[in-house]
């Protein structure tokens, strides 16, 4: 009796293990190993229909979280674009750190973006300075710094 208890955890661990390791393959790993499972299975015990059909919907399943998960990150890049392209011609100020860990305020219009390879915001004043968006501290429309000013 404890033996099937003791196997029984074991093959949920491996397969939790398994479903982890298995999450980067793709549709077409999918089908590779499940035709090598139908070449190389029992004829004794062949696969049932029911298990079959398991393991297509789980392939399906993946390839459209697949496919969402990417039109999702497309969306959000769209999205970070739109909204840092909208402060365009707006003042913004902000904080950078110099080289030796100094902070340094910074205050300009917004002529420019940049973005970083990790998809950062980077601002570019019309004073020459580099504002990362994660610094900003205000930004206003030009017209409300000049009656302030």
């Amino acid at each position: 009796m404890s033996i099937s208890a003791i196997s029984s955890t074991t093959a949920s661990t491996d397969a939790t293990a398994t479903a982890s390791d298995l999450s980067g393959l793709s549709g077409t790993d999918f089908m590779e190993i499940l035709v090598k499972q139908l070449q190389y299975q029992d004829p004794f015990e062949p696969m049932g229909n029911e298990q079959m059909i398991s393991q297509m919907a789980n392939i399906r399943e993946l390839e459209m979280n697949t496919r969402l998960t990417e039109r999702l990150e497309q969306l959000t890049g769209q999205q970070r674009f739109g909204s840092a392209a909208a402060l365009i011609g707006k003042y913004a100020v902000g904080e950078i750190s110099t080289e030796d860990g100094t902070a340094i305020g910074v205050e300009g219009i917004i002529t420019g973006l940049r973005f970083t390879s990790a998809g950062d915001v980077i601002l570019e004043l019309d004073s020459g300075d580099l504002l990362p968006l994660a610094s900003v501290e205000r930004v206003a429309d030009v017209s409300d710094t000049t009656a302030t000013s």
